[in-house]
C-alpha cells in the first residue's frame, strides 16, 4: 500500500530574496519548516501547537541534506511536495521537493525528524495516532 504526497504552494516574497531577486538559501530552510508545520496541521490534522504545547512532544530536525537545482525568484509560486520515506521508532524521514512554475525542481531536501518528550528533553516513541497519520504519506524508495 503506497501513500500520497502532501502538496501545497508557497509564494516567494520580497523577504525571501537577496539583492539579486532570488531566494537566499537560508530562507528555503524557513520555507521547509513552515511546510512541515503545515503538513502536521492540514495534512495530518495535528497542529504543532497541540503536539508541542498540549501533548509536550517536540519535533526537532536531526538531519537535513538539501540540493538546490535552480534559483527561485521573487513573486513566483512554488509547488511543495512532502512524502514520508521511513517511519522508525522515535524518528521519521521525509523528502521535500519544491517545483517552479515551469515544473522544474528547485530544491530537494531529505529530512530526519525526531519525536522528543519536551519535559525530559529525550527522544520518545512516535505516538501511535501520529504514526498512523504519517502512513498516509509513506512512499518507500524503490529498491536499488
Amino acid at each position: 500500500m503506497s501513500g500520497q504526497p502532501f502538496i501545497s504552494e508557497v509564494n516567494v516574497r520580497f523577504r525571501h530574496c537577496d539583492p539579486a531577486g532570488i531566494v537566499f538559501y537560508p530562507r528555503y530552510f524557513e520555507m521547509i519548516n513552515d511546510f512541515v508545520e503545515e503538513w502536521f496541521d492540514k495534512g495530518m490534522g495535528l497542529p504543532f501547537h497541540t503536539l508541542h504545547v498540549g501533548r509536550r512532544i517536540g519535533t526537532p530536525l536531526a538531519s537535513v541534506q538539501c540540493d538546490f537545482s535552480a534559483p527561485s525568484r521573487w513573486h513566483e509560486t512554488l509547488r511543495q511536495e512532502l512524502i514520508v520515506r521511513r517511519i522508525g521508532g522515535a524518528s521519521f524521514s521525509a523528502e521535500v521537493t519544491f517545483f517552479g512554475p515551469d515544473g522544474g525542481v528547485r530544491l530537494k531536501a531529505s529530512l530526519t525528524i525526531v519525536t522528543v518528550d519536551l519535559d525530559r528533553m529525550r527522544s520518545t516513541a512516535i505516538p501511535d495516532d501520529l504514526r498512523l497519520r504519517m502512513r498516509e504519506f509513506l512512499i518507500a524508495k524503490p529498491s536499488q
